[in-house]
């Protein structure tokens, strides 16, 4: 039968037989197989509608035959690899690469660098001098961003980025300049009565 000839790790063909909420049902020639939802990319899908149609062919991996439940398991994003395992390599800690904000939240902007490896600039971390109270006011999903990278944990996949970091630190610059004793010209930008 169809079910002893599959084995994990091996490619095979299919046709997308159905799509539910949690994946997709996949028929390889007689036999359907279950694509979990997690199993289709390696970046953050919400419904797989956004990866797969039904009748569309695909390359799967087996990942899982269950015999004895007649189940088998398959995966789409195993066949091009973990994009994380060489994320230390292409994204090593100070690089500065350009990515692609994809989520705002009141605690800073998820930014993607590739498929499937996104980091995380912190609200401090976006700029130097302008007080942001909420990261919209900086930047918006579908912008082009250049970061710097912080921190890199592959183990728990995260990546920490910087904006502000692209920028001389101007407190270190103010230090050398407005010494003690020296004298400086200024415009009053606000006065504050008590």
């Amino acid at each position: 039968t169809l079910l002893n000839e599959l084995v994990p790790k091996t490619i095979r063909r299919g046709v997308v037989k159905n799509i539910t909420d949690f994946g997709a049902f996949v028929d390889l020639n007689g036999m359907d197989g279950l694509l979990h939802i997690t199993d289709m990319s390696w970046k953050r899908i919400s419904h797989p509608k956004e990866v797969v149609q039904v009748g569309q062919e695909l390359e799967v991996m087996i990942l899982d035959v269950d015999k004895e439940r007649q189940r088998v398991s398959l995966g789409l994003k195993q066949k091009d690899g973990n994009p994380w395992d060489t994320v230390d390599v292409k994204y090593p800690k100070g690089s500065h690469v350009k990515g692609r904000v994809v989520n705002v939240m009141p605690y800073g902007a998820f930014v993607e660098l590739e498929e499937g490896v996104d980091g995380l600039i912190h609200i401090s971390d976006l700029s130097w001098n302008k007080k942001i109270k909420h990261p919209a006011e900086f930047t918006k999903v579908g912008e082009s961003i250049d970061v710097v990278v912080l921190e890199v944990d592959t183990e728990n996949r995260r990546l920490s980025l910087g904006h502000k970091q692209l920028e001389e630190n101007p407190w270190d610059v103010y230090e050398t300049i407005f010494t003690i004793g020296s004298v400086h010209e200024g415009t009053i930008t606000g006065m504050n009565y008590k």
